[in-house]
């Protein structure tokens, strides 16, 4: 018996489809499972990182500029 899908949660994200991409990865369309906000999530590829060792600045806290809770809708 087929049930609905299985939604991909990252954290507190449910993960959607891919809106676009680059050199080190894709970026997909996310939603705030607590809140319903929607965002855009980096997927960084591992060995693209690795291979470029960047590791450092990955795995690096975040930047207060980067806190989704300052950044605004302009769109």
């Amino acid at each position: 018996m087929a049930g609905a899908p299985r939604k991909k949660m990252v954290g507190r994200y449910e993960v959607g489809w891919t809106i676009g991409h680059g050199s080190f990865g894709k970026v997909k369309f996310a939603v705030d499972a607590d809140t319903g906000v929607p965002v855009a999530m980096k997927v960084l590829d591992k060995a693209t990182i690795l291979n470029y060792r960047m590791l450092q600045q990955v795995a690096a806290p975040p930047s207060p500029s980067l806190d989704p809770s300052t950044l605004s809708s302009s769109h």
